[in-house]
Protein backbone atom coordinates (compact mmCIF):
# COMPACT_ATOMS: atom_id res chain seq x y z
CA UNK A 1 0.00 0.00 0.00
CA UNK A 2 2.91 2.40 0.78
CA UNK A 3 4.27 1.89 -3.13
CA UNK A 4 0.74 2.65 -3.86
CA UNK A 5 1.12 5.60 -2.51
CA UNK A 6 4.40 6.76 -3.54
CA UNK A 7 3.41 6.26 -7.04
CA UNK A 8 0.47 7.90 -7.13
CA UNK A 9 1.93 11.01 -5.19
CA UNK A 10 4.84 10.84 -8.11
CA UNK A 11 2.24 10.96 -10.53
CA UNK A 12 -0.23 13.63 -9.25
CA UNK A 13 2.88 15.67 -8.26
CA UNK A 14 4.41 15.92 -11.39
CA UNK A 15 0.78 16.56 -13.86
CA UNK A 16 0.40 19.13 -11.38
CA UNK A 17 3.77 21.38 -12.41
CA UNK A 18 3.33 20.49 -15.98
CA UNK A 19 -0.14 21.79 -15.38
CA UNK A 20 1.04 24.83 -13.82
CA UNK A 21 3.91 25.44 -15.86
CA UNK A 22 1.11 25.40 -19.03
CA UNK A 23 -1.07 27.62 -17.17
CA UNK A 24 1.73 30.17 -16.52
CA UNK A 25 4.33 30.59 -19.31
CA UNK A 26 3.38 30.39 -22.61
CA UNK A 27 5.09 27.75 -25.07
CA UNK A 28 8.55 28.50 -25.80
CA UNK A 29 8.81 31.27 -23.02
CA UNK A 30 11.62 30.91 -20.32
CA UNK A 31 11.83 32.65 -17.14
CA UNK A 32 15.13 32.37 -15.06
CA UNK A 33 15.26 31.14 -11.44
CA UNK A 34 19.04 31.59 -11.11
CA UNK A 35 20.54 33.94 -12.61
CA UNK A 36 22.19 32.31 -15.90
CA UNK A 37 22.10 28.39 -14.80
CA UNK A 38 18.49 27.74 -14.18
CA UNK A 39 15.46 28.48 -15.62
CA UNK A 40 12.04 27.20 -16.23
CA UNK A 41 10.82 26.99 -20.06
CA UNK A 42 7.90 25.63 -21.43
CA UNK A 43 8.92 22.97 -24.21
CA UNK A 44 6.42 20.61 -25.64
CA UNK A 45 7.96 17.39 -26.37
CA UNK A 46 6.55 15.12 -29.13
CA UNK A 47 9.36 12.85 -28.78
CA UNK A 48 11.58 11.75 -26.47
CA UNK A 49 14.51 13.20 -24.82
CA UNK A 50 15.87 15.97 -27.35
CA UNK A 51 12.94 15.52 -29.65
CA UNK A 52 14.02 12.15 -30.93
CA UNK A 53 11.37 10.57 -33.07
CA UNK A 54 8.99 13.41 -32.74
CA UNK A 55 8.17 12.51 -35.91
CA UNK A 56 6.55 8.99 -35.70
CA UNK A 57 4.04 9.63 -32.88
CA UNK A 58 2.96 5.86 -32.64
CA UNK A 59 5.92 4.86 -32.33
CA UNK A 60 6.53 7.24 -29.36
CA UNK A 61 3.72 6.09 -27.77
CA UNK A 62 3.49 2.75 -28.58
CA UNK A 63 7.31 2.63 -26.67
CA UNK A 64 5.93 4.57 -23.92
CA UNK A 65 3.66 2.28 -23.15
CA UNK A 66 5.54 -0.52 -23.59
CA UNK A 67 8.25 0.74 -21.29
CA UNK A 68 4.94 1.60 -18.85
CA UNK A 69 3.81 -2.25 -19.31
CA UNK A 70 7.54 -3.68 -18.29
CA UNK A 71 8.07 -1.13 -15.60
CA UNK A 72 4.73 -2.72 -14.20
CA UNK A 73 5.63 -6.55 -14.34
CA UNK A 74 8.98 -5.40 -12.82
CA UNK A 75 7.32 -3.21 -9.85
CA UNK A 76 5.09 -6.04 -9.43
CA UNK A 77 7.83 -8.87 -8.88
CA UNK A 78 10.24 -6.78 -6.19
CA UNK A 79 7.13 -5.26 -4.57
CA UNK A 80 6.11 -9.22 -3.50
CA UNK A 81 9.46 -9.85 -1.97
CA UNK A 82 9.75 -10.72 1.41
CA UNK A 83 13.15 -8.59 1.81
CA UNK A 84 12.99 -4.90 2.20
CA UNK A 85 15.59 -3.10 -0.19
CA UNK A 86 16.61 0.34 -2.01
CA UNK A 87 15.11 -1.68 -5.11
CA UNK A 88 11.30 -1.56 -4.42
CA UNK A 89 11.43 2.46 -3.68
CA UNK A 90 13.57 2.46 -7.13
CA UNK A 91 11.29 0.71 -9.04
CA UNK A 92 8.31 3.05 -7.65
CA UNK A 93 10.26 5.53 -8.75
CA UNK A 94 10.86 4.47 -12.52
CA UNK A 95 7.50 3.23 -13.11
CA UNK A 96 5.69 6.41 -11.57
CA UNK A 97 7.58 8.94 -13.70
CA UNK A 98 7.30 6.27 -16.81
CA UNK A 99 3.20 6.57 -16.51
CA UNK A 100 2.96 10.11 -15.61
CA UNK A 101 5.14 10.77 -18.91
CA UNK A 102 3.09 8.39 -20.76
CA UNK A 103 -0.17 10.13 -19.14
CA UNK A 104 0.93 13.40 -20.02
CA UNK A 105 1.82 12.30 -23.58
CA UNK A 106 -1.82 10.43 -24.31
CA UNK A 107 -3.29 13.74 -23.29
CA UNK A 108 -1.57 16.26 -24.81
CA UNK A 109 0.42 14.48 -27.93
CA UNK A 110 3.17 15.76 -25.94
CA UNK A 111 4.99 16.13 -23.07
CA UNK A 112 5.47 19.36 -21.05
CA UNK A 113 9.12 20.14 -20.46
CA UNK A 114 9.81 23.24 -18.56
CA UNK A 115 13.27 22.53 -16.14
CA UNK A 116 16.36 23.70 -17.73
CA UNK A 117 19.98 23.47 -16.64
CA UNK A 118 22.21 25.40 -18.78
CA UNK A 119 25.24 23.12 -19.34
CA UNK A 120 26.52 22.24 -22.81
CA UNK A 121 23.91 21.02 -24.58
CA UNK A 122 21.00 19.51 -21.44
CA UNK A 123 18.40 18.65 -22.81
CA UNK A 124 14.74 20.22 -21.01
CA UNK A 125 13.28 17.87 -18.41
CA UNK A 126 10.30 17.45 -16.27
CA UNK A 127 10.16 15.58 -12.69
CA UNK A 128 9.18 12.57 -14.24
CA UNK A 129 12.12 12.54 -15.88
CA UNK A 130 13.75 13.53 -12.45
CA UNK A 131 12.53 10.94 -10.90
CA UNK A 132 13.08 7.60 -13.79
CA UNK A 133 16.91 8.80 -13.33
CA UNK A 134 16.56 9.03 -9.96
CA UNK A 135 15.11 5.68 -9.40
CA UNK A 136 17.40 4.10 -12.23
CA UNK A 137 20.38 4.96 -10.70
CA UNK A 138 19.12 4.48 -7.14
CA UNK A 139 18.42 1.17 -8.33
CA UNK A 140 22.19 -0.06 -9.88
CA UNK A 141 23.33 1.03 -6.65
CA UNK A 142 20.65 -1.30 -4.75
CA UNK A 143 22.18 -4.27 -6.75
CA UNK A 144 25.84 -3.72 -6.53
CA UNK A 145 25.33 -3.04 -2.83
CA UNK A 146 23.14 -5.72 -2.40
CA UNK A 147 26.19 -8.25 -4.45
CA UNK A 148 28.28 -6.89 -2.24
CA UNK A 149 26.63 -8.34 1.05
CA UNK A 150 25.86 -11.80 -0.19
CA UNK A 151 30.01 -12.35 -0.82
Amino acid sequence: MVYALIVLSIICSDLFTKKLISDKLYIEEKKEIIKNKVYLWHKKNKGFSYNKLEDKPFCVKAISGSVCVFSLFALKSVIFEKRIDFSKLSFCLCFAGAVSNFIDRLKNGSVTDFIYVKFKNAPIFNLADVFIVFGFVSFVLSYFINSLKTK
